[in-house]
């Protein structure tokens, strides 16, 4: 086994997370295999499919952003098991998050697992592979985080469908997660980071008191492309998602608020944007059956949200 080279031990305290398994034998999975050696479902594996899209991507985000927003892919893989002898142990694999970073200068790439691959425990990298084995440089995962921490947002693209939210709800600051490919165009990035920016000056702070039962609907549109987003606030900061809408028919836009209430925290509820897409008389139906109070607010607005309580 590889030297071992880093353990942050980070502990999510709330979050949505992967799915719960029982507490492994393995200590920790098998560098090599999360690395290079897992069939190309590794970190070189998405390294060599989403390298140039890295780039591409993540470069309109920094543009668009002047460097204040960070941009990750991510994706979940299933490794195997390592022994203390070397031994693979693929009946008790582990769940690995792999991610790729567009910095301001290049990209980094890392991947963490956890101990006895129990979703509550420690965070542990270990490095593994020659020097230049991968084409972007291999580094620990704090040494990304720290790069980020101090961003406006960090918009993150997934490659599954277990995405957890868990780790980046704790260590970074603002985020905003959405499946890869639901930017139809290189322009709806731009888009993107302005829309977002106006949203997050609305807030005097983020880190308040008054908005921990506060959730947020928001709406905005490129083009023909029109988006939605949904946010709570996990640990003084703002969590959400951001969808392409693609409802053409009546039982797929109520299909798509129930599904959106359905990730909501709070029990006050803004919706935000100066076009709903017809969307205000659902959110209405479903925020009266839950008892929730709704907030119509447009960019133009003056106040701050924390102003309101």
């Amino acid at each position: 086994m590889k030297k071992f080279i880093a353990a942050l031990f980070l502990f999510a305290a709330t979050g949505s997370s992967m799915a719960q398994v029982m507490k492994h034998n393995n200590k920790f999975p098998s560098p090599e295999s999360a690395t290079y050696d897992n069939n190309g479902n590794d970190l070189r594996g998405f390294i060599n499919t989403n390298k140039i899209a890295l780039m591409s991507k993540g470069g309109l985000v920094n543009d668009a952003s002047a460097n204040t927003w960070g941009y990750v892919m991510m994706k979940n893989v299933k490794i195997p098991g390592q022994s203390k002898k070397g031994e693979l142990n693929y009946y008790e694999s582990f769940d690995v998050s792999l991610l790729l970073y567009r910095s301001a200068d290049g990209a980094k790439a890392t991947w963490w697992a956890r101990e006895y691959n129990n979703p509550k425990g420690p965070m542990l990298y270990y490095k593994a592979g020659d020097p230049g084995m991968l084409s972007i440089e291999n580094v620990k995962y704090s040494e990304i985080i720290t790069d980020l921490r101090p961003k406006k947002f960090t918009l993150v693209e997934f490659y599954d469908s277990i995405f957890s939210y868990k780790d980046i709800d704790v260590v970074l600051n603002n985020t905003i997660a959405m499946r890869g490919g639901t930017m139809k165009e290189n322009s709806d990035y731009t888009a993107l980071v302005d829309f977002y920016n106006g949203f997050l000056g609305k807030f005097s702070s983020v880190n308040d008191a008054v908005l921990d039962d506060k959730s947020f609907i928001t709406f905005f549109k490129n083009g023909s492309n029109n988006y939605i987003g949904y946010f709570n606030v996990i640990n003084g900061k703002l969590s959400g998602t951001v969808e392409l809408i693609d409802a053409p028919f009546e039982r797929d836009r109520i299909k798509l608020v129930n599904d959106v209430f359905k990730k909501l925290t709070g029990s006050y509820v803004y919706v935000y944007g100066d076009d709903s897409f017809g969307f205000d008389r659902m959110i209405k139906t479903r925020a009266d059956k839950g008892n929730l109070k709704i907030d119509r607010r447009m960019t133009t607005m003056s106040s701050k949200f924390n102003q309101d309580q």
